[in-house]
């Protein structure tokens, strides 16, 4: 098995924009997509296997078992707006050339239901923590990129998107989509709800669409809880009890 892709259904969209958020640093993009998928309540359509995927087995809570995957949902608007292709995965490919395999036959099929826009997802690390993440952004084209700022994202200028969050909008450019990547400001230490709170607050500014952030609202409290209680633990662990702390309050 190199790449099956599994169709269950074809739904018919109108206007589809392709959604990408796989693994990668503090979750960021993994979280937002799953998040996405859930509160608009997505149907799955199709499933891909890949034997470039790492070699093991995902558990799931009944006990069960399944091979590493990757799916593709689909939610169709009610309103105006545009109907979404939401994709994710266990995992991205291990190898360059599986990367490159896979992102082709997403766009494939993505194309095929009429989608001509995609937004990835993805982590803009800076090895800090911050109260407030920035949501930094590209595009294949300078207009799209124009378009960006106007809705509060900073524009990245220089650096490289690496993976396939990067990877998917590169190729969607030569295959004549455009394509933009929105980065969640993180330390890329920790999973970071806040971090992909920012960037699905972005997304939906951008898309014209509603998204309950409750739920990411309340794992980020949760992540900086203990966070807090991480740096509480530093200050105090290497001095005699009722000893001052001279340590600076974050994690190094």
């Amino acid at each position: 098995m190199k790449t099956e892709v599994k169709i269950l259904s074809r739904p018919e969209l109108k206007n589809p924009v392709l959604i990408s958020g796989l693994p990668g640093s503090g979750y960021v993009a993994k979280l937002g997509i799953e998040h996405l998928a859930k509160g608009l309540h997505s149907e799955l359509f199709a499933i891909i296997y890949s034997s470039s995927f790492p070699p093991q087995v995902v558990t799931k809570q009944d006990g069960s078992t399944e091979l590493m995957k990757h799916e593709l949902h689909y939610w169709k608007n009610p309103e105006n707006g545009p109907d979404l292709i939401l994709y994710t995965g266990d995992a991205q490919p291990v190898t360059p050339e599986a990367e490159y395999e896979l992102a082709d036959r997403v766009l494939e099929v993505s194309s095929s239901l009429g989608a001509k826009n995609i937004y990835t997802l993805a982590a803009y690390i800076t090895g800090k923590f911050v109260e407030q993440p920035k949501v930094f952004g590209t595009a294949t084209d300078k207009e799209t990129a124009q378009m960006l700022t106007s809705t509060g994202v900073t524009l990245m200028t220089e650096g490289a998107i690496t993976g396939m969050n990067g990877l998917l909008i590169g190729i969607a450019k030569i295959k004549g989509m455009k394509g933009v990547c929105l980065l969640g400001e993180t330390s890329g230490y920790v999973i970071d709800p806040k971090a992909a709170q920012a960037v699905l607050d972005a997304l939906s500014k951008i898309l014209g669409i509603k998204v309950d952030l409750s739920t990411l609202e309340q794992s980020a409290r949760e992540s900086e809880a203990i966070l807090k209680t991480l740096e509480d633990v530093k200050r105090g662990g290497d001095r005699p009890s009722g000893q001052p702390s001279k340590d600076p309050s974050y994690i190094s």
